[in-house]
């Protein structure tokens, strides 16, 4: 029998997290972008301070623009996807896979927010899914 799970969200305590950061990011769908530019910023700043230099500015500079220009992330998602589509299709040889990559990233760069939906929609559905295999509902 298939049981639906995603293993990286399992339990009671994290279904419900889940559930609730799926609710916030729907209700608030920009605030995952602030919170990825924090967490950027930390990065950079711990990265400096152990060492790596470079790195660590280059992290410290993209969670500032990300900070100040939200849906550059979810731009920068979308460029990535279309070269990951072109990888595909001519170093990979994998036409299918592809293309289908090249059109969800050109639709993200088209639509923006909805890269931020579909996160909050993957956390709900999985929040639940980790609840009701709480419970053996299914």
């Amino acid at each position: 029998m298939l049981i639906p799970g995603l293993p990286a969200i399992n339990g009671l305590i994290m279904g419900i997290i889940a559930a609730i950061a799926g609710i916030i990011i729907l209700i608030f769908p920009h605030i995952l972008n602030y919170i990825v530019g924090i967490l950027m910023i930390a990065t950079g700043v711990i990265s400096i301070v152990g060492g790596g230099l470079l790195l660590g500015i280059v992290t410290l500079a993209l969670g500032i623009l990300v900070l100040i220009f939200p849906h550059i992330l979810n731009y920068i998602v979308g460029i990535y996807l279309i070269l990951l589509g072109l990888w595909l299709i001519f170093a990979a040889a994998s036409l299918i896979i592809g293309i289908i990559t090249i059109v969800i990233g050109i639709i993200i760069l088209v639509f923006p927010d909805i890269l931020n939906y579909a996160f909050g929609i993957y956390l709900l559905v999985a929040g639940f899914i980790a609840i009701a295999r709480y419970y053996r509902w299914f």
